[in-house]
C-alpha cells in the first residue's frame, strides 16, 4: 500500500502527503484498544526508566502480573503462561509442549488457516491457499476443510448437514495415530471471517478428548475483545488445553505473545531446555501487555465490540443488499470482525476480485483503511475495539458512497 504513515490523531492514521485515513483493520488486529494509547504508553515510559530488559532466565515482577493476569482470564485448566515474542512463536511453543506431551509428530489444522509467519507456523497454515513459501519440515502436517458454510466443501446446508464438516476431523484423526495436536482458530482471520457453525468446536473439542489428541486454539486474531468476548473460548464456552496470544496483547506498543498452557503440557515441555527467544517476555514488554489488558476490561471493550459489531453487521447487510445485491455473496461478522464477500452471480459464488479491489482501492482513496484476506476473496473489518459512535457511522458513509458508485459502474 503506497502510504507512507507518519503518526495517528484517536483512530485516524496520517501519512506524508498529509491525508488522513479512518482505520477499520486495527493494524490487522493489533491496537484492540485503540491507537497510541496515552494510559499504556505513560507505563512503557515509567518501565523503560526503571528496567527494560531482563535476561529470560530471571522472574521478574511484571512477567508474574502478566502471566496471572492472562490465566485469570483463559479456561480454568490454563494454569501457566508460555513466553513467546508474538502469535507464530506462540503457536510453536503449543507445537513443542503437545509433542513433549503426547510424543507424537501430526499437527492437524484447517484449510485457510494462517498460524504465522515463521517456518513451522507457515507449514501449520494453508501455505499454498495462500502462496506462502512453503518449506518442508521434519513435523508431519494434515489438513481438514474449514467449516465454511457459505462455501461448504461438501456441499451441503448448514439445517441438515449434521456438522459433517466436524466428522473430517474425527476421520482424520482416526485415520492418523500420530497426530498429536489440533489447532485452530476459533474464527479464521486472515483466511476470510469464517465462522463456525453451532455446535462445531465444541464437537472439536469432544472428539479431541475421545482421541487424546491436544485441543488448542489460536486466538492471535480472536482474542482480548474482538469478537464480543474477551476470548473466544469465553465466548463459545470452550475448555481448551492451550491457547496462543499476539498481536492485540502488545497493543501495538511492544511486540510480545503468549502460549497460556495446561498443567500437562507445562509440566511436560519442561522437560526440555527453555528455547524462548531471548527478548521474551522483557519488563518492558510484559508491563506494556499488562496494561494494555486493563485498559481493556476497564473500558469494557469486549461489551462495546460486541454493540457496535452488531450496528456495523446491520448495517453492512442493509447497504450491500440496496446497492450491490446482484454482486453481494455473503456480509457474515461476529464483534468487531467483519468479512464480506463480492461474487460474480448468486448460483456459481465465484468470487468477483476485480470488483473487489474497485471497492477496496476507493474505499482507501476516500479515507478509510481495510483489509483483504490473504487471496483477495473476502473484504474484512476490524476496526479498534474504542470505535466512537461517530467514527462508526463515517466508515459506514464512506463504505455507502462507494457502493453507489460500483453500482452507478454496474449500469452503464
Amino acid at each position: 500500500m503506497p502510504i507512507c504513515v507518519t503518526g495517528v490523531e484517536g483512530n485516524d492514521v496520517n501519512d506524508a502527503d498529509g491525508n488522513r485515513y479512518l482505520d477499520f483493520s486495527s493494524g490487522s488486529g493489533v491496537v484492540n484498544a485503540g491507537w497510541q494509547r496515552e494510559e499504556v504508553a505513560a507505563v512503557v515510559k515509567d518501565q523503560v526508566d526503571r528496567l527494560s530488559y531482563c535476561a529470560p532466565w530471571f522472574p521478574t515482577r511484571e512477567a508474574v502480573e502478566l502471566s496471572e493476569l492472562l490465566v485469570s482470564i483463559t479456561p480454568k485448566r490454563l494454569v501457566r503462561c508460555g513466553r513467546a515474542t508474538g502469535g507464530a512463536d506462540a503457536n510453536e511453543l503449543i507445537c513443542r509442549a503437545a509433542y513433549a506431551l503426547t510424543g507424537k509428530r501430526g499437527v492437524l489444522t484447517l484449510t485457510r488457516s494462517y498460524h504465522g509467519g515463521s517456518r513451522l507456523a507457515v507449514n501449520l497454515s494453508d501455505a499454498a491457499a495462500f502462496r506462502l513459501p512453503l518449506i518442508p519440515i521434519e513435523e508431519d502436517y494434515h489438513k481438514v476443510s474449514a467449516p465454511d458454510c457459505f462455501r461448504c466443501p461438501l456441499h451441503l446446508q448448514p439445517e441438515t448437514c449434521g456438522l459433517a464438516c466436524a466428522e473430517l476431523v474425527e476421520e482424520a484423526i482416526a485415520g492418523n495415530p500420530d497426530i498429536g495436536l489440533f489447532l485452530c482458530e476459533p474464527v479464521m482471520g486472515s483466511g476470510g471471517v469464517i465462522l463456525p457453525p453451532p455446535g462445531y468446536l465444541h464437537r472439536i473439542q469432544a472428539i479431541c478428548r475421545a482421541h487424546d489428541v491436544v485441543f488448542a486454539l489460536d486466538e492471535v486474531m480472536t482474542g482480548f475483545g474482538r469478537l464480543g468476548w474477551m476470548t473466544a473460548a469465553e465466548g463459545y464456552e470452550l475448555e481448551a488445553d492451550a491457547i496462543s496470544f499476539g498481536k492485540a496483547l502488545g497493543g501495538g506498543m511492544v511486540p510480545i505473545g503468549a502460549a497460556v498452557l495446561s498443567e500437562e503440557l507445562a509440566t511436560a515441555v519442561t522437560q526440555f531446555e527453555d528455547v524462548s527467544p531471548t527478548f521474551a517476555w522483557t519488563p518492558l514488554a510484559c508491563a506494556a501487555a499488562t496494561a494494555n489488558i486493563h485498559l481493556i476490561i476497564e473500558e469494557d471493550l469486549p461489551a462495546r465490540s460486541q454493540r457496535l459489531g452488531a450496528t456495523l453487521l446491520s448495517e453492512l447487510r442493509r447497504l450491500f443488499a440496496t446497492h450491490l445485491a446482484e454482486r453481494t455473496g455473503d456480509v457474515r461478522g461476529q464483534g468487531l470482525m467483519v468479512g464480506i464477500e463480492l461474487v460474480r452471480d448468486q448460483e456459481t459464488k465465484i468470487p468477483a476480485q476485480s470488483l473487489m479491489r474497485r471497492f477496496v482501492i476507493g474505499l482507501v482513496r476516500e479515507g478509510l483503511m481495510v483489509k483483504v484476506s490473504w487471496d483477495f476473496k473476502v473484504i474484512i473489518l476490524m476496526p479498534p475495539l474504542n470505535l466512537s459512535e461517530i467514527d462508526l457511522e463515517r466508515g459506514l458513509g464512506i463504505i455507502q458512497r462507494q457502493l453507489q458508485t460500483l453500482e452507478s459502474g454496474n449500469r452503464r
